[in-house]
């Protein structure tokens, strides 16, 4: 529900053309003043650093307080009220960048060269922002005096929208904050809007400038302004039918999925919930507040008739993560958008990766298992080998030892002849290794049956 509290009018001039800019690349690189021009004959003109998304958020709340003063020229307020008002958190950064947003906003001067509309006819007309504003250094309370034009303009007379301050602070993303005020402006008396992807591109502004990088961001704006505001666009694209090559952004404004509930709820008869196990798996993923409401069963109900149980499964763990205001609003919008999609994709993911993690796992438990094996076995020949060894008189052990090195290359044999270093060890192998072929060959029982029969 709209808190009227917190609603600003505002001048559709203002939400037509930019006072503040999206852009933090541009941000970044004009700390030293700007001019921007749009083709119809709006020039703005900034000496210091270019207003962004924050500064917007301070002048809101500014616009806002004088407008609860009788539209009050000048203001008296505490640093912290404006940081506390705004949504943010208190530090001396906080304070700092406060200031740093006056300094912009004292900075700008706007023109309208004839494209200014008052309600009644186009005319030109050049105004600042903020005429002063300045700090006590005892209480530290800030004045700010607003730009008399400025604030007369704000009035709109006759020709204004109103701004839903705890909106706009909730749209985290500039571009999205941009796109909102030029939605709010263009839907009066209408409930679809179609302009060229590059005409909107120079219309925010953005430094995209072709259909493949624009469509990807405004589709991305869009999907936050229908999460976080009242507002609810559905987005699509075509072909420019004048030209192949450009293409045409489809806005169309439906109802809020409150509303579309409620509508849909005075055509129902008496709901039933289902009592299918898969329903009832789905109810159960619902916090215990909302397992019985019956607008929200009414919507998953719907969902699963639409779609499947993994569908709504995924939009109802979406809703539970991201929902911090209305819970069915929000429930309702992700079913209908599916946001969920790629809170399974993660999960999968993750699942995915942590099979992988344990496949790997196992394979190596494997080797090592097999390794230890072999050791053993090796191990336990050695062991039956030296046993073999010490059956044997000296003239045996001397008859083994010649064959043991008959049995080797004429390079190990030369190696062993000179007593060349590891030619002890050398030798030793062979000899084990014929003492292991003969206990083969004179005992039909393998190893393993021998060490049973042994033991």
């Amino acid at each position: 529900m709209t808190n009227r509290a917190e609603m600003i009018r505002h001048n559709i001039n203002f939400l037509e053309y930019p006072i503040w800019f999206q852009n933090p690349n541009l941000q970044r690189l004009t700390e030293d003043g700007l001019v921007w021009k749009d083709l119809d004959g709006y020039t703005y003109r900034c000496g210091y650093k270019i207003p962004g998304k924050t500064d917007a958020i301070f002048l809101l709340y500014l616009l806002l307080q004088s407008q609860k003063a009788d539209y009050a020229q000048r203001l008296t307020l505490t640093r912290y009220q404006i940081i506390h008002g705004c949504g943010l958190k208190r530090n001396s950064d906080r304070y700092k960048r406060l200031e740093d947003s006056l300094e912009r906003w004292k900075m700008v001067g706007i023109k309208f060269s004839g494209n200014f509309y008052d309600g009644k006819e186009y005319c030109s007309i050049n105004f600042g922002v903020i005429d002063s504003w300045k700090i006590e250094e005892g209480t530290k309370k800030l004045t700010v005096t607003f730009s008399e034009a400025f604030l007369k303009m704000m009035l709109g007379k006759g020709f204004f929208k109103f701004i839903n301050f705890t909106e706009f602070k909730k749209i985290k993303s500039p571009l999205a904050a941009r796109l909102y005020e030029i939605l709010t402006k263009t839907f009066q008396g209408r409930d679809q809007w179609e302009i060229g992807a590059e005409n909107l591109a120079k219309k925010i502004p953005m430094s995209e400038q072709y259909p493949s990088h624009i469509i990807p961001k405004i589709r991305a704006a869009i999907s936050r302004i229908n999460r976080n505001t009242d507002l609810c666009f559905d987005f699509s694209t075509r072909r420019s039918q004048k030209d192949k090559k450009k293409v045409v952004l489809i806005f169309r404004q439906v109802s809020t999925p409150v509303l579309m509930q409620q509508s849909e709820l005075l055509q129902k008869s008496a709901f039933v919930i289902p009592q299918t196990d898969d329903f009832k798996a789905l109810i159960l993923l619902l916090s215990p507040k909302h397992q019985k409401q019956q607008t929200i069963l009414e919507a998953i109900a719907s969902a699963f008739k639409k779609h499947n149980f993994q569908y709504v499964a995924r939009n109802i763990k979406y809703a539970n993560k991201h929902a911090t205001g209305n819970y069915r609003a929000y429930l309702i919008k992700t079913l209908n958008h599916d946001w969920g999609l790629g809170l399974q994709e993660d999960e999968e993911a993750i699942i995915d990766s942590l099979k992988t993690k344990q496949s790997a796992i196992q394979e190596e438990c494997r080797k090592r298992q097999a390794a230890e094996k072999q050791q053993q076995l090796e191990t336990e020949l050695q062991n039956r080998a030296e046993a073999y060894l010490e059956t044997l008189s000296n003239s045996e052990l001397q008859a083994i030892r010649e064959e043991a090195l008959e049995s080797l290359d004429l390079q190990e044999r030369n190696l062993v002849l000179k007593s060349s270093t590891g030619s002890r060890l050398l030798l030793k192998l062979a000899i084990k290794r014929l003492c292991l072929k003969r206990l083969h060959i004179n005992s039909p029982i393998p190893a393993e049956k021998e060490k049973t029969q042994e033991s």
